[in-house]
């Protein structure tokens, strides 16, 4: 029997605590079989049917084989139940295509694991403070999201989520755990969004197969709002979405080590509307070809790498890679605040290097490279401020640069 693994590296106050809820499921009460070919005499024919008959409290445990499958699975008020497959992969179609294939509601310790490949209807949902882990599944060609949660404390590893027509993970409240072999891909929206609750990606450690690709989506990446708080670590790949590759909007945090978001059309990292950034051993590169640069002294007003603007802030903590981006490299604007911490690489960019603008502060509080860029190193308008050791930035257009130790001073060509 599959027991439930959860437990990676990374955020361990609340990883710890999902631990807690979704315990190993190895010796169950009563364990229903299913067979959706009929072929098993005995057993049952659909997942909804052997629900009916287990009781709410486990623990439980339902095995499925045969298929395909037609069913509308509801999950209420369960605890303590697994369903998973018997061994071969499982398709799982829905009986009413305009109805979710599974849903999970005021249940708790839920685990589905693969291989199972829900095919259609309106994807998997998860509400009512339920907490739900998903193991080695597909979901594919959902109407809607293919993993929607409310409210709710959901894990997904080892899964793949294609051909959405919303968001392929879309979250409100509660967490969403994206822990580790998670590929989201081919979808008509954003790879995951959320709102007002935590979204943790923990990627890989450079293993095949143990990363989280986010990718080939017609909308955002990651997007996170209202609120919300994004930890991101680990080998993560956010490349060749339509728009932004990683989003951070409305008073949201947004903090990622490792990883790589790459050749996104849109700005590689956006910030903005009073919300916090911080990047660390991230390579961002070949973002926004869909942004031009102009001719004029400053920029189009975006960049091609990572901007911070609204009245927001952007760290960027070392060892960042933000080259051959086809505009600005790192862009803050409209009272923002850069800080970097030194060691930070910005090279080869269509646009300037560092462009800051319209009120906004940069502190340098150590040593950048930035070279071979299209326009300047460094480049501020009359509005703006440079703190710190720029004294590496070899071409530079700033009014206002105070500087610290060897920092440079006023207009540089």
């Amino acid at each position: 029997m599959k027991k439930m693994k959860i437990c990676r590296n990374g955020l361990k106050f609340l990883m710890g605590a999902l631990c807690s809820l979704l315990l190993p499921v190895a010796a169950h009460a009563n364990n229903a079989v299913v067979d959706c070919s009929g072929a098993t005499p005995g057993a049952f024919t659909s997942i909804s049917a052997a629900l009916a008959t287990l009781p709410k409290a486990g623990p439980n445990s339902i095995t499925v084989s045969g298929g395909p499958c037609s069913d509308n699975v509801l999950v209420r008020g369960f605890s303590d139940l697994a369903i998973q497959s018997a061994g071969p992969s499982v398709t799982i179609n829905p009986a009413n295509p305009n109805r979710r294939l599974l849903n999970i509601f005021d249940s708790r310790n839920i685990f589905v694991g693969g291989p199972l490949v829900f095919n259609g209807g309106l994807g998997i949902v998860v509400n009512q403070n339920s907490v739900a882990q998903f193991d080695g599944i597909t979901i594919q060609n959902s109407t809607l999201q293919g993993i929607r949660s409310v409210n709710s404390i959901v894990d997904v590893s080892n899964s793949s989520i294609t051909n959405s027509t919303r968001p392929g993970i879309s979250a409100t409240g509660g967490s969403m755990s994206v822990d580790g072999g998670v590929t989201i891909t081919g979808g008509a929206a954003s790879g995951i969004t959320m709102l007002t609750g935590h979204l943790i990606l923990i990627g890989g450690d450079g293993t095949p197969g143990t990363e989280n690709v986010i990718s080939n989506n017609a909308g955002n990446g990651v997007g996170v709002s209202s609120t919300a708080e994004a930890d991101i670590s680990g080998d993560n790949r956010i490349d060749n979405n339509k728009h932004v590759g990683v989003q951070a909007i409305h008073t949201t945090s947004l903090f990622m080590s490792g990883g790589e978001i790459l050749n996104n059309l849109g700005v590689g990292v956006h910030i903005g509307e009073t919300s916090h950034g911080e990047f660390d051993t991230v390579k961002v590169q070949g973002n926004g070809s869909a942004v031009t640069t102009n001719s004029l002294d400053f920029g189009s007003g975006e960049a091609g790498g990572m901007e911070v603007v609204e009245n927001s802030d952007l760290f960027i903590d070392g060892a960042m890679d933000v080259s051959n981006n086809s505009s600005n490299g790192i862009f803050a604007d409209e009272s923002s605040v850069l800080s970097s911490l030194g060691g930070n690489t910005v090279n080869n960019n269509a646009g300037d290097g560092f462009l800051i603008e319209d009120l906004s502060i940069a502190h340098f509080f150590a040593k950048d490279t930035a070279t071979g860029n299209g326009r300047f190193s460094l480049q501020c308008d009359d509005t703006s401020l440079v703190e710190g050791d720029t004294s590496t930035l070899t071409h530079v257009r700033c009014g206002r640069i105070r500087a610290r130790g060897r920092g440079q001073h006023g207009n540089q060509h």
